[in-house]
């Protein structure tokens, strides 16, 4: 659980000014984590989130796939507290 708060206290974060980040009320480590369930096993129009494979780092590739998914999502969505693309 205290690693769940961390997530949750420390990455999901939005920018509310220049210098100051909050806990997103929208993006929650729970919801994180069902999602790329779904998306890992059932997928969607047979897409799924990669996690990596068997090899001695396939666990890497998963983990690295799953920083730049939060990075993206960041850039796009989180940084505003916000559930849909800025555009």
């Amino acid at each position: 659980i205290a690693r769940k708060d961390r997530i949750d206290d420390n990455i999901l974060i939005y920018q509310i000014s220049d210098s100051e980040w909050e806990p997103s009320s929208v993006y929650r480590f729970d919801d994180m984590l069902a999602a790329i369930r779904v998306m890992y096993t059932d997928g969607i129009a047979n897409k799924y989130f990669y996690m990596g494979d068997d090899s001695s780092n396939g666990h890497l590739y998963g983990l690295v796939n799953i920083a730049a998914f939060l990075a993206q999502s960041m850039k796009e969505t989180i940084k505003y507290n916000a559930c849909d693309e800025n555009s």
